[in-house]
């Protein structure tokens, strides 16, 4: 057999190169039986000698095709996991043998440095009862223990040890795979087996009775007839969608950059098998009754399909269907929300909030525009769920008389959920945009929240330094990237801090399409880059000392092309500049705010920026009353 893979260009080239990692104190000789007993296709053994799995997949990446089916053993598993969900363009299928999705556990026997030695005293664990026997086995695998040595075995033991739980992560993954070991093995049992394949979405198991842990060598012809199998559907695969990186000319976010390590890539999607987009789709294909469940959801209602069916649905139940006492079974006892107007501790004051709210507006819908998210059911989810709320003000409420006008408005609502359940939230609502269309003052409506609140006994915020500057020094040169999944989101981070915090306002000309399109407070419609100067630098007039800081970031690759991104943040200064909110009056003003933008081919096509007004008249109402009193 041809053992030497070439790098193919073509994209639906079959049969796909096949690369084998091995695992620990094991080489090319640990797949020499399966390779002789499986169809010709190029096929190529990778060694394994980095310390660190993030590095240990660069290096496989690095020499493997474009795209292929990858086979791991033991080690190899674990490094071809993370191969995966690096780069799950690049893998089209994936077969784990004698592998598992866990960090190694904390009470692990420490071996022996000498990789002899390690092998006879794992020997046990290694084989079935049968192999135990076999002299042929025994001297093979010596010899490639002998021939591994021990700085290289010592850096496989390091990975084996700094090796992350992945177990969340499996759902991310589109690909066929083959979940196969030993019905015997003790290293890898049985039941870690069948805990991969049930979070993976398209996952056979092969247990083998009687073989322990090197099922390549103890049973070679079982194994070569299910990795046979496996081919055959990865083939089949990638002739039905070969190399999505290549549809419509656009790189994919994952071959332009690789996300840390120990971060999930939950956003990839497969045909047959997506997470939901919002764009370009009716409400009744958002929330379908016969949609399977395409995404692991733990301790989900049965009813939701993925996280963005989730969000979708259960805030329509509630809302439009008025179903309001949802709310207990979607939101924690103790789920704090905070808005722009203030902060809600508990699950009654959503539920009287959301009561009230409908009351007054009978009418009210909102419709689902994006929802951006990261996460996976073990860890939680998080959404950015944006909407366009619209209705008509015809009963009392805090609106005062009915007015019977309309209204539109856009709001944004973080969320953190686990477990079918909301526990945390962030509610961006712009509520100045209401108060302009109903015709009321806003002057004297931020004077009643503001009287409300000191009467509360909420005190005045204070801003005591301005963050943005450390003395007399200038703003720092580099962005805090900490919170960034990949370097794309890390760039825009970069891009954000030089325009906000550096005031290098000139960076909009460099990342904004010509074409781009700004949609804002008020609900204003802007295109073009001299509109995105002009309103991205009229909230920093407002604010001249304002410091602006990213609280969280995630991104989804768009269905329309290019990648979607969301960025929660916070703009803390003073009132020292003119504007809506009147002339400056020095006080103390903090800003919650979400952006999403649309990014393709490195330029921004669509920026939304949600932040509220209102609050922030109020929060100088209040700020006035105080200093009167």
């Amino acid at each position: 057999m041809n053992t030497q893979v070439p790098i193919i260009d073509e994209a639906t080239t079959l049969p796909l190169p096949l690369v084998l990692l091995p695992g620990t104190l094991c080489d090319e000789r640990l797949f020499a039986p399966l390779l002789e007993r499986l169809p010709a296709r190029f096929a190529k053994v990778l060694p394994i000698r980095d310390a660190e799995p993030a590095a240990a997949a660069q290096a496989v990446l690095e020499q493997a095709p474009r795209r292929f089916a990858l086979l791991g053993f033991s080690l190899g598993g674990l490094v071809a996991l993370e191969i995966a969900l690096q780069a799950p363009d690049r893998v089209a299928g994936l077969a784990m043998v004698s592998s598992n999705a866990r960090a190694r556990a904390q009470d692990a026997l420490q071996r022996p440095a000498d990789p002899l030695e390690a092998l006879t005293a794992s020997w046990p664990d290694c084989v079935g009862p049968e192999g135990r026997a076999n002299t042929v086995l025994r001297q093979t695998l010596e010899q490639m223990a002998l021939d591994t040595g021990r700085d290289v075995f010592a850096a496989q033991e390091q990975l084996v040890r700094s090796r992350s739980d992945k177990r969340g992560r499996l759902c991310a993954l589109c690909m066929p795979v083959l979940v196969l070991a030993g019905a015997e093995d003790r290293a890898c049992p049985p039941a870690m087996q069948h805990e991969m394949a049930e979070a993976l979405l398209d996952a056979e198991v092969a247990l083998l009775e009687g073989v322990g842990h090197f099922a390549p060598l103890e049973a070679p012809d079982a194994v070569a007839a299910h990795v046979a199998t496996w081919l055959g559907r990865t083939d089949q695969s990638h002739r039905i969608t070969p190399d999505r990186a290549r549809k419509g000319g656009n790189m994919t976010k994952t071959e332009t950059s690789a996300p840390k390590p120990d971060q999930p890539m939950e956003n990839a999607v497969h045909d047959g098998g997506k997470v939901l987009q919002v764009e370009r789709r009716d409400f009744t294909e958002l929330v379908p009754n016969d949609r399977p469940r395409v995404q692991s959801m733990r301790g989900f209602d049965p009813i939701y399909t993925d996280i963005v069916d989730y969000i979708v649905r259960c805030t329509h139940r509630i809302w439009d269907e008025r179903d309001v006492g949802l709310i207990y079974t979607h939101y924690t006892h103790n789920c704090v929300a905070y808005t722009t107007l203030g902060t809600m501790y508990d699950r009654e004051t959503h539920i009287r909030d959301t009561i009230q709210r409908l009351v007054e507006f009978p009418d009210r819908r909102g419709l689902a525009q994006q929802v951006i998210w990261r996460g996976n059911d073990v860890d939680g989810f998080y959404t950015s769920h944006m909407t366009h709320g619209q209705g008509r003000h015809s009963q009392y409420g805090m609106y005062g008389k009915p007015t019977g006008r309309t209204f539109l408005t856009r709001t944004v609502a973080d969320c953190m959920i686990l477990e079918n359940k909301i526990y945390k939230e962030w509610i961006v609502r712009d509520n100045m945009g209401p108060i302009i269309q109903l015709g009321l003052d806003p002057h004297a409506f931020a004077l009643e929240i503001a009287t409300r609140k000191l009467d509360a006994g909420q005190p005045i915020m204070e801003v005591v330094e301005n963050r943005r500057l450390l003395g007399q020094y200038p703003p720092e040169s580099e962005a805090d990237v900490s919170i960034a999944h990949s370097e794309d989101e890390a760039q825009l981070l970069r891009d954000l801090h030089h325009i906000y915090n550096k005031r290098m306002f000139g960076r909009i000309h460099e990342i904004y399409a010509p074409n781009c399109q700004w949609h804002g407070p008020l609900m204003r419609e802007y295109y073009g880059i001299a509109a995105v100067l002009q309103q991205t630098m009229r909230l920093v007039a407002l604010i001249p000392d304002g410091y602006f800081v990213p609280q969280h970031i995630s991104s989804v690759e768009s269905e329309e092309g290019g990648t979607k991104y969301a960025i929660r943040w916070m703009f803390d200064g003073h009132h020292l500049g003119y504007g809506s909110l009147g002339s400056p009056t020095g006080h103390p003003l903090s800003v919650m705010g979400v952006n999403h933008f649309l990014i393709r081919d490195g330029k921004i096509i669509d920026e939304w920026v949600v932040y509220d007004e209102l609050s922030m008249l109020a929060q100088i109402k209040i700020a006035e009353l105080q200093q009167a009193s």
